[in-house]
């Protein structure tokens, strides 16, 4: 099946602008992680399906696309991206907000609770993580065994970067006095 988006250089570079948006640094396995987690949350929220064509393998540092790792090692390569859905958009920001505050270590350790009994990640020796096994790790919430959401629900902010409180307008009754 085709991956929803063409490359996982779309978004990485996505997650990278993002930060930088946000006045904030990435670092490289912060970066990885996220795009593990995206990976991962799509394939459990969408029946299997790949968000884009990668391949990760764990090791010490945690999840790891090698190819992305090696193109972006010496800083952001020059590339031209391809326009991204606004459903995957409106996905990937529901991941950034999501994850956005933890740092790589502890993103490592949210990964590595939801993998508890996959190979890959006991053994941390650079095996493969399959696609199956991301859907098995976010697949289900294992307390309750409901199915986790694709997207957390869109939360609109104000310039300031507070939250949007919407209240229900209702025009004022007019009393008729008789």
């Amino acid at each position: 099946m085709r991956p929803v988006i063409a490359t996982t250089f779309d978004v990485a570079i996505w997650f990278l602008e993002r930060a930088r948006a946000e006045d904030t640094y990435l670092q490289p396995r912060k970066l990885q992680s996220l795009l593990f987690l995206a990976q991962a949350h799509y394939a459990a929220g969408y029946n299997g399906r790949r968000l884009m064509p990668s391949v990760f393998v764990f090791d010490d540092g945690g999840p790891m696309d090698p190819n992305v790792y090696r193109a972006f090692e010496n800083g952001r390569p020059i590339y031209t991206g391809t326009p991204i859905g606004e459903a995957e958009l409106a996905f990937l920001d529901a991941v950034w907000r999501r994850y956005r505050t933890a740092d790589a270590l502890r993103l490592d350790q949210v990964i590595a609770s939801h993998g508890q009994g996959e190979p890959a990640i006991q053994r941390r020796d650079g095996s493969e993580i399959t696609l199956a096994a991301m859907r098995r790790m976010f697949g289900a919430d294992r307390k309750t065994g409901r199915s986790a959401p694709a997207s957390a629900p869109r939360v609109m902010r104000s310039h300031t970067g507070r939250k949007v409180t919407v209240k229900k307008w209702t025009p004022a009754r007019k009393v008729v006095h008789s």
